[in-house]
């Protein structure tokens, strides 16, 4: 196996086995196991590897392989999770854009389509928005009223 091969297999067998919630952390790991890469190399080998980052039952959010993903669905748990990255919200008639920290956008359009909020027919994440389609017959208030009972802690982004 070459070098690079040896460490993407690495790289799933970490992400696989730990809970890695940022790419400093995983490059840490890799670098204690003697790969001498950097962050740049890092971030390419996770886009190669399809690597995305999903919460985890205690609402930190993780990277996950693809395999290990599971298509949206209703959330039934009560457990809250955070829309961490969330910076606002604007509307243009039946649209909406959601502006994040750049990369994430995946992770947070993810939770909302989970959360299946009835105001929201389905979202669009591209690196740093969000598009999204409002419901016929629901107002933007509405929109913000369904994202401010599953999130709480985007009140202040949301008023």
């Amino acid at each position: 196996m070459d070098n690079k091969s040896q460490r993407l297999s690495e790289i799933k067998k970490i992400i696989h086995n730990e809970q890695v919630t940022s790419q400093d952390e995983l490059l840490k790991n890799l670098i204690s196991q003697g790969y001498n890469i950097t962050q740049a190399t890092l971030s390419r080998d996770l886009k190669l590897l399809k690597v995305a980052k999903m919460p985890n039952s205690n609402g930190l959010y993780c990277y996950v392989l693809p395999s290990s993903r599971i298509a949206p669905q209703k959330i039934t748990n009560k457990e809250k999770h955070s829309l961490e990255g969330f910076l606002s919200i604007e509307f243009s008639g039946n649209m909406g854009v959601i502006r994040t920290i750049p990369a994430f956008s995946h992770t947070i359009s993810s939770t909302i389509d989970a959360y299946n909020l009835k105001p929201i027919a389905g979202t669009l994440a591209g690196n740093d928005t969000i598009i999204f389609v409002v419901r016929e017959n629901y107002s933007h208030k509405q929109v913000k009223e369904a994202l401010l009972k599953e999130f709480p802690d985007l009140i202040d982004k949301l008023l």
